[in-house]
């Protein structure tokens, strides 16, 4: 064997070896990326009553893939795919009373709120509680995401009223 091969041989091997020390070192915060994933939760709050909904809870209410256009200041109308269940939904497991009168406001960790009436939410496939988007779990804000939860409302033009980083919802 030649020098020159001995030397890429050698390189492969290392490579490999590195590779695998990286991806085992990885795994471990994989899982607790998970864990962390499904301990995320958000209050629920109507009247003097409030609950915790966790990912977990959410994960139960069967989530679905959907397609919303997403429209900001500063990017162009891009169609995205969301997996979400519908906030309706969410309430009703709650055994929360929504009417097309109601109001829903959804507080953001970023201090952010926006406010959805119940016709809105009723609206079948029309607000959601996303989880993930493009087939990814969100991200949290720390790391530039949307996440762990995303408010999406699919049948408006923009995306303006979206809230990232849902931590309260609270119905009126």
């Amino acid at each position: 064997m030649s020098r020159g091969n001995f030397i890429v041989l050698v390189s492969t091997v290392l490579l490999l070896a590195a590779t695998a020390v990286l991806a085992y070192l990885n795994a471990g915060d994989l899982a607790l990326k998970k864990e962390l994933e499904m301990n995320a939760e958000f209050l629920l709050t109507q009247g003097d009553s409030s609950s915790i909904v966790t990912m977990a809870e959410l994960l139960d209410l069967a989530p679905v893939e959907f397609e919303a256009v997403m429209d900001t200041s500063v990017t162009d109308p891009t169609p995205v795919t969301f997996t979400g269940v519908e906030l309706s939904k969410i309430c009703a497991s709650r055994g929360l009373e929504i009417t097309p009168n109601s109001i829903l406001q959804v507080l953001a960790l970023d201090g952010y709120a926006s406010v959805v009436t119940g016709a809105e939410v009723l609206e079948p496939g029309n607000v959601y509680i996303c989880i993930a988007m493009n087939g990814e779990a969100l991200k949290p804000k720390a790391q530039g995401g949307f996440g762990p939860y995303l408010m999406v409302i699919k049948n408006v033009m923009f995306s303006q009223r979206w809230c990232k980083y849902v931590e309260e919802i609270v119905v009126r």
